[in-house]
């Protein structure tokens, strides 16, 4: 299993600025609730369920991760949640099931992560929804001076990493290792970047993500109203089934 840290810290933040600090105080930017990310280009499964993370000052797009179309089976978008260990949850009406315990991953009792859903071009989401795969552009609405993004248990290379920063072409995934093994990656002056979770190469064994950790620190000449931007959160992979057939 591996597992990517991302922190941002405006959760339950305003947005106003308030006067320049040399420092900023790191908060999770994962909320602390499940449900599911609304991402700009797909609609969420359950109004109900979603949650907007415009108010904590960035937003998610799923991209294609899908490069080889020669396999049996096929993917589209990815979706993105938030989850907790010792809960079940159920999104739109059984398409997508998460158990109260996620196989492989390490995320202690009631700690917040993110985790993708890998859905299928016909439709079906993988494993019911527990193929942790995906693609997606986070974009701050403040530049970051530093995000820190770690990422636990990486056993294939070269898949899970950044692939973009800033709009430029950035790419740097994590070395395989040995089973529970920790890798970071760090990045400076950051207002977006591109992460994949995953192996999407659609052959051998198939590595999922969840995210429940990085560590982000705003620009030091500018802070929010109610405190610093920072950002923290902790991506777990896990050992999956091969994602194509």
């Amino acid at each position: 299993m591996r597992k990517f840290n991302f922190i941002a810290a405006i959760f339950g933040l305003g947005l106003g600025f308030a006067a320049a600090a040399p420092a900023a105080n790191a908060t999770s930017l994962i909320p602390q609730q499940e449900g599911e990310i609304q991402l700009t280009n797909l609609q969420s499964l359950d109004q109900n369920q979603t949650i907007d993370t415009s108010d904590l000052g960035f937003s998610v797009t799923s991209l294609l991760f899908d490069d080889d179309n020669s396999q049996n089976v096929n993917y589209g978008l990815s979706r993105l949640f938030v989850d907790a260990k010792g809960t079940e949850n159920d999104y739109g009406d059984g398409f997508i099931r998460f158990g109260a315990e996620d196989g492989g991953t390490t995320e202690g009792l009631g700690e917040f992560y993110l985790r993708a859903a890998a859905i299928q071009t016909d439709g079906v989401a993988s494993e019911g929804g527990e193929l942790e795969v995906g693609r997606f552009l986070f974009e701050f609405d403040q530049e970051l001076d530093k995000v820190t993004l770690d990422f636990f248990d990486s056993e294939s290379s070269p898949f899970s990493g950044i692939l973009e920063v800033n709009g430029q072409s950035m790419e740097e995934f994590l070395a395989a290792g040995e089973d529970g093994n920790t890798q970071s990656i760090s990045l400076n002056n950051v207002s977006s970047f591109v992460i994949q979770l995953g192996k999407d190469d659609g052959k051998g064994k198939g590595d999922g993500v969840t995210l429940s950790g990085i560590q982000s620190v705003p620009e030091p000449t500018t802070t929010f109203s109610l405190g610093a931007l920072a950002v923290a959160g902790m991506f777990g992979v896990k050992k999956r089934k091969q994602i194509k057939k």
